[in-house]
């Protein structure tokens, strides 16, 4: 792919698994894009080859951004007598502790929610939500896609 095509990935958006994975770099001579998403609060930086990355953002081509901030978001953070809910054509979802974690779960379901699912292919071994999930921290395990072989950063 020409390097000015490639440029066009950096800032592209896709969710998988409920987390919403973020293009922050790519490396044409490598043939791998740097990919940021926050899971438990902490930022997770990974190497993904471009083959999966072009496949994930095409199999997220609706991805709409709802807004915590907005009038109509808040409205579904309800306080009860147990704890905090939000409100889902599900029902309602809780409790949980405080405000914040009712918040931030609102957020992981409207990510889960739009996850289109991505198109039966050959796993590449790339790290996705669950795998960076259980990575180390602050260190993370990355896959070289090339070599197969992994080392912390």
């Amino acid at each position: 792919m020409p390097a000015q095509r490639l440029q066009r990935f950096e800032g592209r958006l896709f969710t998988e698994d409920g987390c919403l994975f973020m293009v922050v770099g790519v490396d044409d001579a490598a043939g791998t894009a740097r990919i940021s998403c926050r899971l438990d609060g902490h930022l997770q930086i990974i190497d993904m080859p471009l083959a999966d990355v072009a496949r994930r953002i095409g199999a997220c081509t609706a991805v709409v951004m709802d807004n915590l901030n907005s009038p109509e978001t808040q409205k579904r953070l309800q306080e009860s007598k147990d704890g905090w809910y939000f409100t889902a054509r599900e029902g309602k979802q809780g409790p949980f502790a405080t405000a914040s974690e009712a918040a931030s779960q609102l957020c992981r379901y409207i990510l889960r929610m739009q996850t289109v699912p991505v198109p039966a292919m050959p796993r590449t071994g790339t790290p996705l939500a669950r795998d960076v999930a259980s990575a180390p921290l602050p260190r993370r395990r990355v896959a070289d896609a090339r070599s197969g072989v992994s080392h912390h950063v």
